[in-house]
């Protein structure tokens, strides 16, 4: 077997029931940029990065109707953010619900909203780590 270098981790991808409220939404709430589409006879997805680096949130959509259910086997969708009331006011303001209160955890601030579809996103601002610490 040869050694080779690992896959690298590039997107994580949402189904959608409305992919082009979905976009909106990741658009106005993240200022991410829909960069490109797949679009087949059976399903369309829209690709949406970042600043440079960072990785893709793919939202996928069915197009035959069927039903989309949030499930509970996965952690939330994670933000990293320069100033996280800004950016928490951003989200709600493009349709955002916030879940529990903006929390303090060591030295980062914390808050989880999630999308019109229900879907989870954890946004962190990293503190500064005290000199005692």
């Amino acid at each position: 077997m040869s050694e080779t270098t690992p896959a690298l981790f590039a997107f994580v991808k949402l189904t959608v029931a409305d992919i082009d409220a979905a976009t909106a939404f990741f658009e106005k709430g993240f200022g991410l940029t829909h960069a490109d589409t797949v679009d087949t006879p059976t399903f369309r997805e829209h690709m949406m990065t970042g600043s440079k680096g960072s990785t893709t949130i793919v939202l996928f959509h069915w197009k035959d109707g069927r039903t989309i259910e949030v499930g509970n086997g996965y952690g939330p969708v994670g933000m990293i953010s320069h100033d996280l009331d800004a950016d928490l006011a951003r989200a709600l303001a493009a349709g955002a619900k916030q879940k529990g209160e903006t929390v303090q955890f060591g030295p980062a601030r914390i808050a989880f909203v999630h999308t019109p579809e229900g879907h989870e996103i954890e946004i962190m601002q990293m503190g500064e780590r005290s000199e005692a610490a």
